[in-house]
C-alpha cells in the first residue's frame, strides 16, 4: 500500500470509482425522480417493477462499497488511517442495524417489517458510500467532480428557469409526476391542495397571489432546492476560488442564482446567502462581501417594489406566521414530547416521509435531528452529531492545510455545505434527498482522507496527529 503521505499526484490520476463511479451516480441521482415518474406514469410499468429499477442506487452503492474493499485489500487503494470521524459514523450504522434486528424485542413497538427497512434505508444504509469515499480521495484533490457538478447544476438550473413557463401542470401530469407521488410513493398527503395532484410545494402564497415554483428535473420545489445547499458551495468554490473565472462560469453561476431564486424555498435561500458570506471571509475578500450585501439589498429592495404581496410575505416569515411555520412548530412539538418520554427510540421508519410511505401514525417531521432522535433515541441523534461535528473540523483542516487549488476549493466547499446541512437539518431533513445524502457523505469520505494525508504531510505532523492507530 501507498503510505498516507504519498504525494497527491499519485492520487490525482483516479480510479475507476473517481473517474466513471461517481460522475454516473451524481447524474443518475440527479434525473432518479424524474425517470421514475415516467416508466410508472407515463409508460405505465408495475409498480413492482418500477421499485426494482428504483432500486439502483442501493444496489449501485454495495457494488461501490466492494470495489472500494477489493482496492484495500490488493494494496491499490490508499492508506488511511482511523480516525473519530469513522468511529462516529460507523457507529451509527452500527446502532441503526442493532436497530433494524431488535427494536421490536427491545423497544415492544410491533413496526411492520416493510416500515423499518424504509427507515433504515432513509437514515443508515446511504452512510456506507462514507467508507467509498475514504478510499477516493483524488474526489478532493482533481478539479473533474467539480466540473461534472458545475456543469450538472448549469443544467438542472437552466431546466428549472424555463420550466415555469414552457411546462404547465397538465404536462407535469401528463409525465406522470402526479402519479407518481400519489400512487407509487404513497405521498398524498403532500398534493392536497391542488386539482393536479401536484406535490403541494410546486406553489406558495406571496400577499395572497399563487406563484409557481421552479422543479426542474427533481419535481417538486423543495426537491429540487435541497440540492442547493451541496452544490451551491461546491459552485461557488469553483468559479471564485481561482485567480482567473471565464465568462462561461459568470454566466453558469448567475443562472444557478436565478434558479436558486425561483425555487422560493426560504432557508435554503437563506443559507445560500450565509454560506457566501462565508466563503467570502474565508477568502480574505471583504470588498466582495460589501459587493455581494450591496447586490442582495438591492434586489431584496426591488422585490419589496415590484411584486405585490411580497413585504406581507417577508413579515409573515419573519414573525412565524406562515403555513409552513406552523406545520413546523407541531411537527416538532410533538417530536420533542416523543423523545422525551422515550429517550431509547420508538423504532425506524416512525418519522418524517419514511411514516408517511409506511401508513404508520406521524410523530415528527421537518427536523433532521427530531428525526434520528425518535427513531434511535439520544444514541442515534448523538452519533449523528458527532458525525457531523468531525466531516466539518476536516474540512476546515483541509482548506487551512491544503497543497494545492483543488484541495482548497474542495475543503471550502465541504465546510460550507456542512454548515448549510446543520442549519437546513432545523427545517427540514435534508438527507430525504437521495443525491444529498450519496454526494454529500461520499464526498466527506474523501475530504477525510486527503486532510490526513495534508496533516501528515506538515512539518510539525507528529504533534499534530492524535490519531495513530491505522487501518487496513
Amino acid at each position: 500500500m501507498r503510505d498516507a503521505a504519498a504525494p497527491a499526484s499519485l492520487e490525482v490520476r483516479g480510479s475507476f470509482l473517481s473517474r466513471i463511479a461517481f460522475p454516473l451516480l451524481a447524474w443518475g441521482l440527479a434525473f432518479h425522480s424524474l425517470v421514475m415518474a415516467i416508466l410508472f406514469g407515463f409508460l405505465g410499468l408495475p409498480a413492482n417493477v418500477v421499485r426494482v429499477i428504483a432500486a439502483w442506487k442501493e444496489a449501485a452503492l454495495i457494488g461501490l462499497c466492494l470495489i472500494a474493499m477489493l482496492r484495500a485489500v490488493s494494496g491499490r487503494g490508499p492508506r488511511v488511517r482511523i480516525t473519530w470521524a469513522d468511529l462516529w459514523i460507523g457507529g451509527l450504522a452500527a446502532i441503526g442495524v442493532a436497530y433494524l434486528i431488535g427494536e421490536n424485542s427491545l423497544l415492544r413497538t410491533g413496526l411492520p417489517r416493510s416500515a423499518e427497512l424504509l427507515g433504515f434505508r432513509d437514515a443508515i444504509y446511504f452512510l456506507l458510500i462514507y467508507f467509498v469515499g475514504r478510499s477516493t480521495p483524488e474526489l478532493v484533490e482533481d478539479d473533474r467532480p467539480m466540473r461534472v457538478i458545475f456543469a450538472l447544476v448549469v443544467l438542472t438550473s437552466i431546466i428549472g428557469i424555463l420550466e415555469p413557463f414552457l411546462v404547465p401542470p397538465q404536462a407535469l401530469v401528463a409525465i406522470g409526476v402526479a402519479s407518481y407521488f400519489n400512487d407509487f410513493l404513497g405521498f398524498s398527503a403532500g398534493t392536497i391542495g391542488n386539482e393536479y395532484g401536484l406535490p403541494q410545494n410546486y406553489w406558495t402564497v406571496i400577499g395572497g397571489v399563487l406563484f409557481r415554483r421552479s422543479g426542474s428535473i427533481y419535481l417538486s420545489g423543495q426537491g429540487f432546492a435541497v440540492p442547493f445547499l451541496l452544490f451551491f458551495p461546491l459552485v461557488t468554490a469553483w468559479v471564485f476560488a481561482r485567480p482567473k473565472r471565464t465568462v462561461v462560469q459568470i454566466a453558469g453561476y448567475a443562472l444557478v442564482c436565478t434558479a436558486l431564486l425561483m425555487t422560493v424555498t426560504r432557508m435554503t435561500i437563506f443559507i445560500a446567502v450565509v454560506q457566501i458570506v462565508l466563503f467570502i471571509l474565508m477568502q480574505r475578500r471583504p470588498e466582495w462581501a460589501v459587493a455581494a450585501l450591496s447586490i442582495s439589498g438591492m434586489i431584496f429592495g426591488a422585490a419589496f417594489i415590484l411584486i405585490p404581496g411580497f413585504p406581507t410575505f417577508v413579515w409573515d416569515t419573519l414573525s412565524w406566521q406562515s403555513s409552513s411555520s406552523l406545520t413546523h412548530t407541531n411537527d416538532w412539538a410533538n417530536g420533542i414530547a416523543t423523545f422525551a418520554q422515550n429517550p431509547w427510540g420508538v423504532g425506524l421508519g416512525t418519522a418524517d416521509l419514511s411514516s408517511v410511505r409506511s401508513g404508520l401514525p406521524h410523530i415528527t417531521g421537518d427536523n433532521l435531528y427530531l428525526k434520528y432522535a425518535v427513531e434511535m433515541g439520544v444514541l442515534g441523534v448523538g452519533l449523528l452529531i458527532l458525525s457531523i461535528g468531525s466531516i466539518l473540523s476536516h474540512s476546515m483542516a483541509l482548506f487551512r492545510n491544503a497543497t494545492g487549488d483543488s484541495q482548497r476549493r474542495m475543503g471550502a466547499a465541504m465546510w460550507l455545505a456542512t454548515i448549510g446541512l446543520i442549519l437546513n437539518g432545523m427545517t427540514a431533513v435534508v438527507f430525504n434527498s437521495p443525491i444529498v445524502a450519496y454526494l454529500f457523505f461520499w464526498l466527506a469520505g474523501a475530504t477525510v482522507t486527503s486532510s490526513q494525508r495534508r496533516a501528515a504531510d506538515r512539518p510539525d505532523a507528529h504533534a499534530l496527529v492524535l490519531e495513530p492507530v491505522r487501518a487496513g
